[in-house]
């Protein structure tokens, strides 16, 4: 069972690191917000988890037969603790730079928050690869586990992803301009540390991996 909360824990981490970031999704979640209400946030998102349940269940199927090549394994793992390390270096680079969010930057969408959050995933280029370097390391450890590993890791996604854009919902639509500043940067810090942790881990075991295969 720690296995699985570990799972959960991690994945909504570093989906909660990744949505903190602005883009183009926070104009749109602003916009709705303003006429939606607090309910644009979980809209937004859950459109959002639509492709990114369908690809990680493709992944899922395309992975299950290299569970047990170590080579592959350690390759993925190697990779992932990469892009991992690389995200952490670009949140405390943005955050030393003096990040900034803006509630007031709106994005007009014609097609509501559920089909936005769906088009956000599909039309940005580093989704895919977000999921096959990070993703496909997650799948493989949730693989271990079984179907209970899959619904933990992707419920822990969900739920970064989730937490953060019900906050910028809840802010707009109680009618306030900006989020603390102060507790942003240093959960933003707080998140870049523990992705560094985890990419660390993911190197590391990867390189294990690799080494008793050979």
């Amino acid at each position: 069972m720690g296995a699985l909360f570990g799972l959960f824990f991690t994945s909504a981490v570093i989906a909660l690191s990744g949505a903190m970031m602005p883009g183009p999704l926070l104009s749109v979640a602003v916009s709705e917000s303003y006429k939606r209400g607090f309910r644009a946030g979980p809209l937004l998102i859950a459109g959002h988890l639509v492709p990114e349940m369908l690809l990680a269940v493709l992944f899922s199927f395309g992975l299950n037969r290299f569970l047990d090549n170590k080579n592959v394994t350690g390759v993925v793992g190697v990779v992932g603790g990469v892009f991992l390390f690389w995200l952490s270096i670009k949140i405390f680079l943005e955050v030393r730079r003096g990040i900034f969010i803006d509630l007031t930057s709106k994005k007009e969408v014609i097609w509501g928050p559920v089909v936005a959050g769906l088009w956000g995933s599909v039309s940005n280029p580093g989704w895919v690869i977000w999921w096959a370097t990070i993703g496909a390391k997650y799948i493989l450890l949730s693989l271990e586990q079984g179907i209970a590993g899959l619904i933990f890791f992707f419920a822990g996604h969900a739920t970064g992803d989730l937490v953060w854009y019900s906050v910028v919902s809840f802010v707009v639509s109680r009618g306030r301009g900006r989020i603390n500043e102060k507790i942003y940067v240093v959960v933003l810090y707080v998140c870049a540390l523990l992705v560094a942790a985890f990419a660390v881990y993911f190197i590391i075991s990867g390189s294990l991996t690799l080494s008793a295969a050979s």
